[in-house]
């Protein structure tokens, strides 16, 4: 065999290894483009939260959930408050309602004597922590001792007993108004929305249903007071202006910024998600082979994508926020399985939304509830159409 068979033998096979290793040079080239965009699109994102003043980092999270340094705390005063709680035991709650099995009666018909002094002991073993509540209520500025740099392993001590404070201050109110005691019976219902504000702050979205919670709770007992209780103008009026301020100042985007410093925290370390509570999370050599190729990168901008869409539908007036969220719902449905993530950590905020809007429908059912007796004492009658409380008892149905 002469010199040029022996060359054009080994020309095809040169060939051939040259094309492949420019193939995979263009791939790598190719895969560190994608990956360089990537990081470019999270971080113009992360950059852009930052410029409108918002925290990012669960450590920014905690130092942005704050209150003025010279002011006082309500958390230290409903600490204590909590701290005097007398649980009782279960036979003893049995017969009593709210914090007990007992369902309460109509809200026209008068508690049953049983019921009654039952609720009258409950709140006398509470006494000390009711005074607490009282003053705690009162004060303005509230930022409970929690440490958000901990993600979404955050320990909300202070959550479990809020439920059981609220339903201390709702008794105290039933009570005083089946004795017709308004001043006390209106007293204690302002006194629980003030306990519930102390939560207004807190950027988290548990946080913040329980604030929801108080809310329909103090609603529901405040029915039962107008129906058992006489108010008088100046307490419906009081009241009603309380009311009003607790839907002006309602900011459930706390919430949001929270979960979304908590969500990112998660995509920088997928790893270390909990599986006990993210049902659907991979094992963790995927979470990692997926972190590795990009595929977390790419959960992480849908992720900040859908909550920029929640927090711009929370801007909007209450009317158009159920439509738009559902139009989020949509997008986010539309993208791949394979985002796992993102899938996981956003879909339940949209519910928020939701809760947040009948929540306020709530705050102003009570609040139209409130002018229609104003105008029924006033007038001796009842209205015969809403438009009747405009101007002097709502300044618009």
């Amino acid at each position: 065999m002469d010199e040029s068979e022996q060359a054009s033998k080994k020309c095809p096979r040169l060939t051939i290894w040259r094309i492949f290793v420019l193939l995979l040079l263009i791939a790598v080239v190719a895969f560190a483009a994608f990956r360089f965009h990537l990081k470019w699109k999270l971080n113009t994102r992360i950059e852009a939260i930052r410029a409108a003043g918002y925290p990012v980092t669960c450590a920014e999270l905690d130092a942005w959930y704050t209150i003025p340094d010279d002011a006082e705390n309500a958390a230290f005063t409903i600490l204590d408050a909590l701290s005097f709680y007398q649980e009782w035991d279960k036979d003893k709650l049995e017969g009593l309602p709210l914090a007990g099995q007992a369902e309460l009666p109509a809200r026209t018909e008068a508690l049953a004597a049983e019921m009654k002094t039952r609720i009258a002991e409950y709140i006398a073993d509470n006494n000390e922590a009711i005074e607490w509540l009282h003053a705690g209520a009162e004060i303005e500025h509230c930022r409970y001792p929690v440490d958000f740099t901990a993600g979404f392993k955050t320990r909300l001590n202070h959550l479990p007993n809020m439920r059981r404070a609220a339903m201390l201050l709702n008794l105290e109110a039933l009570l005083h108004a089946e004795n017709n005691e308004t001043d006390a019976a209106v007293h204690s219902v302002i006194s629980g929305f003030g306990f519930a504000r102390s939560l207004s702050m807190e950027p988290c979205s548990i946080s913040q249903l329980s604030r929801r919670g108080c809310h329909l709770l103090l609603l529901s007992t405040l029915e039962r007071i107008i129906n058992r209780a006489d108010l008088t103008d100046g307490q419906l009026i009081e009241l009603s202006e309380y009311l009003y301020d607790i839907e002006r100042t309602s900011d459930i985007s706390r919430a949001f910024v929270g979960e979304r410093c908590i969500g990112l925290g998660f995509f920088t370390a997928p790893h270390s998600l909990d599986p006990d509570v993210f049902e659907f999370v991979p094992p963790r050599p995927i979470l990692l082979l997926s972190q590795a190729i990009g595929l977390v990168d790419m959960d992480a901008v849908i992720f900040l994508d859908i909550m920029k869409d929640q927090l711009e539908a929370i801007r909007l007036p209450y009317h158009q926020r159920e439509k738009v969220t559902d139009a989020i719902e949509k997008k986010l449905g539309s993208k791949s399985k394979i985002h796992i993530l993102a899938h996981e950590l956003t879909p339940f905020l949209s519910r928020l939304i939701t809760i947040e809007i009948k929540t306020i429908a709530h705050l102003r059912t009570t609040r139209t509830g409130l002018a229609v007796q104003h105008y029924r004492l006033a007038a001796g009658a009842l209205p015969d159409t809403l438009s009747q409380l405009v101007p002097a008892y709502l300044d618009a149905v």
